[in-house]
């Protein structure tokens, strides 16, 4: 098994050794490995977005 952070607690998950499931022993977080590659996506971009400054005329 791999871990993993967990989207809703940040504490480690596991993924199973086929790749295809995500499962939080700490909040019973479980998710495919494509959604939970889609949740990890989303809060990168948006983490990536609250440290872009705002510069005026871009």
């Amino acid at each position: 098994m791999l871990d993993a952070r967990c989207p809703e607690c940040e504490n480690v998950a596991k993924v199973n050794d086929e790749l295809t499931k995500v499962t939080c022993p700490h909040c019973k977080f479980e998710k495919t490995y494509d959604e939970y590659l889609e949740i990890m996506k989303d809060q990168a971009v948006n983490m990536a977005t609250d440290y872009i400054p705002d510069r005026p005329g871009f």
